[in-house]
């Protein structure tokens, strides 16, 4: 399957959704643990909360119910700037590697805070699903498709994009990607006010 350029990728957590401020509070109160959202240095939360495997474990179980995705707060400036683009004309393809068994719930979400989208994928961004698993499709199949730009927090994810996919990637600016050196198709930005500012043709900004 191949999309048009006007074809934007948006990752979910942490780029449309709050889901690493969400992941916090549950640590708190599953665990007893206040971790301050700077601490969150690791992509993998539940390692940055200092928890041990057993905990992790028990954390994605909690954090994947249907009522914890359903509760979790929106990035606002998102929602606007992604509308901006819809009506501009361009395709907004929300990817996600979340288990694919949330697809529905996430799909829910996405109506309830009324986020423009053409697409939802579910994608075995980290080799963790089975390989049986219907509702996601691997790195390959996603090469196939064709984006103009992407939105990203994930410094692996962007880097793929950058890399095999050739594709210019926006990389959000989180306490969990700052390692990293340059990379020609990958600028970090701030926030997505920064992103709205950077991207005038896509906004429908002078």
């Amino acid at each position: 399957m191949r999309t048009d350029s006007k074809t934007i990728y948006v990752d979910l957590d942490d780029v449309l959704c709050q889901s690493a401020r969400h992941f916090l509070l549950i640590v708190e109160r599953e665990f007893g643990k206040r971790i301050r959202y700077e601490q969150v240095i690791n992509f993998d939360v539940g390692r940055s909360c200092g928890l041990p495997s057993e905990e992790r474990d028990e954390l994605y179980r909690i954090v994947h119910r249907p009522e914890e995705l359903l509760s979790m707060a929106p990035v606002e400036e998102a929602i606007a700037v992604l509308k901006q683009w819809n009506e501009r004309g361009f395709h907004i393809a929300i990817v996600t590697g979340r288990p694919p068994d949330s697809s529905e719930v996430s799909r829910e979400w996405l109506a309830k805070h009324r986020i423009a989208h053409s697409s939802f994928t579910v994608v075995d961004k980290y080799s963790r699903f089975t390989p049986d698993s219907s509702k996601a499709i691997s790195l390959t199949e996603l090469s196939m498709r064709r984006f103009c730009w992407a939105v990203e927090d994930s410094l692996p994810m962007a880097q793929y994009l950058a890399n095999e996919m050739k594709v210019p990637v926006v990389l959000l600016d989180r306490p969990w990607n700052q390692f990293e050196g340059k990379h020609v198709r990958i600028r970090r930005y701030r926030d997505w006010g920064e992103i709205s500012a950077a991207f005038p043709a896509l906004s429908g900004n002078s």
